[in-house]
């Protein structure tokens, strides 16, 4: 008989998360399996739903406060075998839950590191940290994306270690490569980020003004600040070396045809993008931030500078675009190391024991 598993989402938006658990689906897309995505809002969509093999469940309910109900019947009408939640509001939207529906296996995914985002926090992200220290004892077990995580959860929530599993996100191996000897007048660099505070934009704007002339940066992604980000490429003279693209949907192929991606976060969880970009062999230069001294290889598929180090983060820059890489070495040692089915089968081994 298959196992029903559930994966519980508040839409299939571009968010790391939100991408996965998309792809976390895909994987038990298997004849053991019958998979299920629930998504709060089915509107929001950046990904296929039309998966052979995959039921995408839409409660219409758009937000968590609103789901509960609707979750609870779907639950105790369909009883899966598994639950997998991810993000802080899903989470504990699935552990209120689980109080009146007995779910077998209980698993979610914390998606930040609380301490890099005390500094970040609203109300709303007080609240929900607030309740997650009561409300992470439902579940079987919680994924953090990297050891840093781990510890931070088990220190600021008081939970056990031997409950908070790291597993890292996965990637998936496409047949795109920048090409190895590719020769341009320009100093091509790439920031993908939604464009909120927490990404640290504006700093990388400040490292962009001390760099020849010939360094320019394409910036990709959507978000509150893109406005302000314009005003003050205007404002600071960069109008003709920094360009806005907005959201894009084929990321490895937009990244593959610049020379390096440039991450500027003060916070991240363990971030897709890099393991995008070295999936298509493009090195990365990073200030230190949650995941990524379990990706970069220092001076293999990138560098990395210390928090708010700009002129750190600058020498970095000029250094990885005057340095010939392996893009094809970088490609396969990512895809060895963070593969869907190797990162897959941790879920699965995870769900067995």
């Amino acid at each position: 008989m298959k196992k029903k598993i559930f994966l519980v989402l508040g839409s299939l938006g571009t968010g790391g998360s939100e991408r996965v658990y998309w792809l976390l689906s895909q994987y038990f897309n298997k004849p053991d399996y019958e998979v299920v995505v629930v998504l709060l809002n089915g509107n929001e969509c950046s990904f296929s739903t039309e998966i052979a093999g995959i039921r995408f469940f839409d409660l219409g309910t758009i937000k968590a406060s609103r789901s509960f109900f609707k979750l609870r019947k779907l639950l105790k009408d369909e009883k899966p075998y598994a639950v997998f939640s991810t993000t802080d509001h899903i989470n504990i939207l699935v552990a209120l839950v689980s109080i009146f529906v007995k779910t077998t296996n209980l698993i979610g995914r914390a998606s930040n590191n609380p301490h890099q985002m005390k500094h970040f926090y609203g109300f709303k992200a007080r609240f929900y940290n607030y309740f997650s220290r009561f409300l992470f004892v439902r579940f079987n077990a919680i994924v953090c994306q990297s050891e840093e995580m781990r510890q931070s959860l088990a220190r600021v929530y008081n939970i056990k270690l031997n409950k908070l599993i790291v597993i890292h996100n996965p990637v998936v191996t496409t047949n795109v490569l920048k090409p190895q000897n590719q020769t341009s007048d320009l100093k091509r660099l790439i920031a993908v980020n939604r464009l909120i505070k927490e990404k640290g934009l504006f700093r990388l704007l400040e490292v962009m003004k001390t760099l020849p002339q010939d360094y320019v940066l394409t910036v990709a992604g959507n978000g509150p600040l893109m406005n302000t980000l314009k005003a003050e490429v205007e404002n600071i003279g960069l109008n003709e070396r920094v360009k806005f693209i907005g959201e894009i949907k084929n990321v490895t192929e937009v990244i593959s045809n610049h020379d390096l991606l440039v991450l500027s976060s003060f916070t991240e969880g363990f971030p897709n993008v890099v393991l995008e970009s070295l999936s298509v062999g493009v090195p990365v230069v990073t200030f230190r931030v949650g995941g990524v001294n379990e990706i970069i290889k220092e001076g293999f598929n990138g560098f990395i500078a210390e928090q708010d180090d700009l002129d750190k983060l600058r020498q970095q820059i000029i250094r990885a675009c005057n340095q010939t890489w392996q893009h094809t070495d970088i490609k396969a040692d990512i895809i060895e190391r963070f593969g869907l089915n190797k990162i897959g089968m941790a879920y699965e081994t995870l769900l067995a024991n």
